[in-house]
């Protein structure tokens, strides 16, 4: 029983461990390898707090260690790989200029990620069904996804946009989401969060197989793309049309209201 009890603490331990080590291969030019422990170190992020809930030992140490190591694997390793990847790979000759250019803007998944780390960890109340902004394992999937579009199309990018011109901005925005106000289902991020057992196992089926034929046929960086572009259309599409009809609503009855008056 005492060591269910460590469970949780071990998985958020073991992200925040996958996330230094993908550091560290990013430092010696494995991009990939990289990519894909922030991506597995997601998976980990994925559970550990249902886990925690699930045997009910979630506490306040959980959910700030938790927060700490989402820091680390889905702030601080994105922006690094970010800045390696465009400052050892640039085609002009570096100097301090593009040294200070390259890390100003390789900063801001780490700047705008402890922003909403901070915010969760301080509101007064936590949605169940979704999260206020853009969650920063998704934003680090995403941005690996990118990464490794890039890197899989290094050789062919003249039949391509040039993803080196459109990228920064992409990950400027992807920042900028993760402190907006837009709401993001929790249902969507690997297991639904209701008790819908079949859907779950549903769900988890078409993870698998989509997963290893994405390892098989060597697609990763494609079915990481096209999960992170439906998360974040998806939700954003329906953020807006939920606020839409809110405001039809909230118009309709001020009408009934002077109406009546």
């Amino acid at each position: 029983m005492k060591v269910k009890k460590y469970l949780p603490s071990l998985l958020t331990l073991s992200n925040l461990f996958l996330g230094f080590l993908s550091i560290l291969f990013i430092q010696r030019g494995f991009f990939d390898i990289g990519c894909y422990l922030i991506v597995l170190a997601a998976i980990l992020d994925s559970f550990d707090g249902k886990l925690a809930r699930k045997i009910g030992v979630a506490s306040s140490f959980g959910k700030e260690i938790d927060s700490l190591a989402d820091l680390i694997s889905f702030c601080l390793a994105p922006s690094f790989l970010i800045f390696n990847l465009f400052y050892d790979f640039t085609p002009i000759e570096t100097n301090e200029f593009l040294f200070l250019y390259f890390a100003f803007f390789s900063s801001f998944p780490v700047i705008m990620g402890a922003i909403r780390l901070a915010r969760f960890n301080v509101a007064e109340e936590n949605h169940k069904n979704y999260f206020i902004g853009f969650p920063t394992p998704m934003a680090a999937i995403t941005i690996c996804a990118l990464v490794l579009y890039k890197i899989k199309l290094g050789g062919r990018m003249d039949l391509f946009i040039h993803l080196d011109i459109i990228l920064l901005p992409i990950i400027i925005l992807l920042s900028f989401l993760m402190i907006s106000k837009i709401q993001f289902s929790k249902s969507l991020l690997f297991f639904s969060s209701n008790n819908n057992t079949t859907k779950q196992i549903f769900l988890l089926c078409v993870g698998i197989t989509a997963s290893v034929l994405a390892i098989f046929y060597d697609y990763i960086h494609i079915a990481l793309l096209c999960f992170s572009l439906y998360y974040i259309l998806s939700n954003t599409i329906f953020h807006f049309i939920n606020n839409s009809i809110k405001l039809n609503r909230l118009k309709d009855k001020l009408k009934k209201q002077k109406r009546v008056i």
